[in-house]
């Protein structure tokens, strides 16, 4: 059984922002995530990716919309089969759909839910996620641009990360994933997909 990983998502009060600054950072970060994606009601976006690479897509996804200063982003991962596949996204249908939409839709003061056909691994991940998301939201613009850097090139050292980011000196990256507390939050990421795709 083939099983897919689909993200539901949107911006958090996106009316109070211009939504030409935005947007276009929205497409192009959904852009670097995958090539099946969608943007629709102005704020809200639906994209497929990669089992192995789908929570690392939502904390990409995220540090990006922080990188843009006081922007917020609200997301449900869903992992399942995909009956239909459409052109748009959006119109595709299948449990990895169903389950999305529910694990946002179960959203309320959270930004952040993942649904899968496994109960237990829900229960761990909502719980490590929902943690590493209380800490993201302490980013400054500086620490989410090198977050998102991180995970853009994550075989560059961090001299070359300065070069990408434009810092002056390798130890502002250093001291900027130190900060936004990027080798545990990194740790959490790669055991919940590590635990993912031993069900798989």
């Amino acid at each position: 059984m083939e099983l897919y990983a689909i993200i539901t998502g949107d911006i958090v009060d996106s009316r109070s922002k211009d939504i030409r600054e935005w947007l276009p950072q929205l497409e192009m970060a959904l852009g670097d995530c995958s090539d099946k994606y969608d943007v629709f009601r102005g704020d809200s976006f639906q994209l497929m990716v990669s089992l192995e690479k789908s929570i690392e897509a939502l904390f990409y996804l995220k540090s990006r919309i922080r990188a843009m200063g006081d922007l917020e982003v609200r997301m449900g991962l869903g992992i399942g089969k995909i009956d239909y596949m459409d052109t748009h996204i959006k119109n595709s249908f299948g449990d990895a759909f169903v389950r999305s939409g529910e694990a946002f839709e179960s959203l309320h003061k959270d930004l952040l839910a993942v649904r899968s056909p496994w109960e237990d691994w829900d229960e761990l991940s909502n719980i490590m996620l929902n943690l590493c998301v209380e800490i993201a939201n302490r980013w400054t613009v500086n620490m989410a641009e090198t977050v998102a850097e991180s995970l853009r090139y994550p075989d560059v050292n961090q001299q070359e990360l300065a070069k990408k980011l434009q810092r002056k000196h390798q130890s502002q990256v250093s001291t900027e994933l130190t900060k936004a507390g990027w080798s545990k939050l990194n740790k959490a990421i790669v055991y919940c997909t590590e635990q993912l795709m031993k069900r798989c």
